[in-house]
């Protein structure tokens, strides 16, 4: 069972990399798993139960296995799909390679329900001796080849003549025209609906031919001859999703104006290059690889809500645009179904073991020593199989990385059975002095009032505290004169010998702090322990890689300057801003920064002071030790501070190390 659903989960991805148009996420293309999985099955077996109770007849008839099965299967595989249609606000902003892979979902959770019967009903001296799927007239009559699109193909091993794509192959087919119709028949041709009903014909057509290829009338056999006897099928399916792909990508291109493009992006938007930025940033830069496919997506639904959307999905508009900008600038039924059949097949299993072994041995210790014998006696493949099935079915309900924690909790359960049955055994064993120091402290501060009380106490006091300490280390460090040179100046007031200065100038330098030219010389001056203005980084050959135009050594701050200005200015030719908040965001805090941190940690050799700054500069390792960021803007608008929010929450989420703000009508 695990096999099979690696198998179905295999083809999901399949469909999943080849829809270059979608908009659903992950999430959503597993829901529609599940529904073909844990609601159209149920009600498919309803459907045939009722038209039995009613009109008589077995399942192995051939007017039942033939004709009934076939029309039941293929209509109701779309019932997801239709759901989607009447319920969701997005319903008429969705691409053509939306309808695809929606029906591509639904079919795959059909085929996994029905496939996980199979085997689990499967019996017999054939499958002993062969294996699944196999039949003494036919051979191996079910095809899953991992280097084959679309596996699960149904087509006899001996003298094959006809064949039957896949459950999601009859249903991607099918949801694409229905697709076609929605986007095309109202504004074109009510005949398009044809297109969809014609091609659900052909699906059934196949699957009625193979079903009942011995009894079935020859007139229809010669029909589905005429079609291509399946092998057809799946071609002219891939035809309809490469029209399909170059469409939403034309339609994207209509509105690439009003749409945001990543730095360098060529300005026509086609799937090769959007492939080839998630390939470079998943080698180059691993951190953005999600935020950059999920900005592809989100930019795409953006484009549909602007071309398509009714006036119900356009008011997602506003929520569409804050992820697709917020990804710009970072650049349960199926689980209780298998769980279920698990526990069965654990519990039989427990029951043999049990009926084994004398009943005083039994134990619930005994169960995590027998986890961990069962567990050594894999080999490494059937381990990992283990591990990527739990990741895969993980996927279904979680994010990538929980998903993962999940999958690896699994080996180091099943791998310390042994341990875990010893404690069971003798509980004083978790008795050990840091165990119980632990215990306590977790009491303590989770349970206990007055534990809670110094645990929010002592979350309210560090940032006081911090701020504190770094007080007194300035105040440690004032003792000494703050000279440009580092020296200290004689006691009797007169020059350094190592020094050319005046007697007077350390007295003149005293008494300029004190007065106003004193004030002004405070953001010139870069005595140690003030602001650097300016600074510049440069890599090995001494080529400026970065800027910072204010650097607090002291306080571990870097001041960014920015203007802000004139963002509603109209272009005339364009009608549009020449730059919206947004673009600006993205471009002078969240793509500089971004730049400016990576550049800082990889590339930078030494610091440098620039014409207008500073003469004295901070080292390189007194800078890389800073991770706050303040920017500066002169500006102050609503539409200003929300994207200038959405680029530093990107900027928090990529770098969760490092802080960020803003100051409105600041320094520029």
């Amino acid at each position: 069972m695990l096999v099979q659903y690696l198998w179905s989960f295999y083809v999901v991805l399949q469909f999943w990399a080849l829809c270059r148009g979608k908009t659903l996420t992950w999430r959503q293309t597993a829901l529609f798993v599940m529904a073909g999985a844990l609601l159209v099955v149920p009600f498919t077996a309803f459907t045939v139960n009722a038209v039995h109770a009613l009109a008589g007849g077995r399942a192995r008839d051939t007017w039942s296995q033939a004709v009934l099965t076939p029309i039941v299967e293929e209509a109701w595989k779309l019932l997801p799909l239709g759901a989607l249609l009447l319920f969701s606000r997005r319903a008429s902003a969705l691409g053509l390679c939306d309808y695809a892979l929606a029906g591509a979902a639904s079919g795959a959770g059909f085929q996994l329900a029905e496939e996980l019967s199979r085997r689990w009903t499967n019996a017999g001296k054939l499958s002993d001796l062969y294996g699944y799927s196999y039949t003494m007239l036919g051979g191996e009559t079910i095809h899953w080849d991992f280097f084959a699109l679309f596996p699960g193909r149904f087509e006899e091993s001996f003298l094959p003549s006809l064949m039957t794509v896949s459950h999601p192959v009859h249903t991607a087919m099918v949801a694409l025209g229905v697709g076609a119709a929605v986007r095309f028949g109202a504004k074109r041709s009510r005949w398009l609906w044809l297109l969809p009903v014609l091609l659900l014909l052909w699906a059934i057509l196949d699957h009625a031919a193979y079903n009942g290829q011995i009894s079935l009338p020859d007139w229809v056999m010669t029909v589905h001859a005429w079609t291509g006897s399946g092998y057809k099928t799946r071609p002219a399916f891939l035809l309809l999703l490469a029209a399909a792909v170059c469409y939403d990508y034309w339609a994207l291109n209509s509105v690439r104006r009003k749409l945001p493009l990543l730095p360098g992006e060529l300005p026509v938007l086609n799937p090769f290059s959007e492939l080839w930025g998630m390939l470079e940033a998943l080698f180059r830069d691993r951190g953005s690889f999600a935020y950059r496919m999920g900005f592809y997506r989100q930019r795409r639904e953006l484009a549909y809500l602007l071309l398509y959307g009714n006036a119900e999905a356009l008011g997602r508009e506003d929520a569409v645009r804050e992820r697709t900008k917020r990804l710009y600038r970072a650049a349960a039924g199926l689980g209780a179904l298998l769980l279920a059949a698990g526990a069965a097949a654990g519990f039989a299993a427990w029951a043999q073991l049990h009926a084994a072994v004398p009943s005083a041995d039994a134990c619930f210790a005994c169960l995590f020593d027998s986890l961990q014998n069962w567990w050594d006696r894999l080999s490494g493949l059937e381990k990992g199989a283990i591990i990527v099935g739990a990741l895969a079915l993980g996927l279904l309900f979680l994010e990538f990385w929980p998903a993962l924690g999940l999958a690896l909790t699994i080996p180091g359960v099943a791998g310390s059975g042994h341990e875990i049955a010893a404690d069971i055994r003798d509980p004083k064993r978790l008795l050990t002095p840091e165990n119980a120091i632990a215990a306590v402290a977790a009491i303590v501060l989770s349970r206990l009032p007055f534990g809670r009380a110094a645990e929010w106490l002592g979350k309210k006091a560090r940032g006081p505290l911090e701020r504190l300490l770094k007080k007194l280390g300035r105040l440690g460090r004032k003792e000494e004169p703050d000279m440009p040179g580092g020296k200290p100046p004689r006691e009797d007031g007169g020059p350094h010998p190592d020094r050319g200065d005046e007697p007077d100038a350390g007295k003149e330098k005293d008494g300029d702090r004190d007065g106003d030219e004193g004030d002004k010389d405070d953001d010139a001056a870069p005595a140690a322990g003030n602001g650097y203005r300016e600074v510049e980084i440069v890599d090995q050959r001494g080529n400026p890689i970065g800027e910072f135009d204010e650097i607090d050594a002291e306080r571990g701050i870097f001041y960014e300057d920015k203007t802000a200005r004139g963002l509603d200015i109209v272009n005339p030719r364009t009608g549009l801003p020449t730059q919206t908040p947004q673009q600006f965001a993205d471009k002078q805090i969240l793509a500089k920064t971004r730049t400016r941190i990576h550049n800082l940690a990889a590339k930078a050799a030494g610091t440098r002071a620039t014409a207008h700054g500073t003469p004295d500069v901070p080292s390189l390792e007194q800078i890389r030790s800073i991770k706050h960021f303040v920017f500066r803007l002169d500006g102050d608008t609503p539409a200003l501070r929300s994207a200038v929010e959405n680029s530093l929450n990107a900027l928090r989420s990529e770098f969760p190390d490092h802080t960020f703000q803003v100051l409105f009508r600041g320094k520029p």
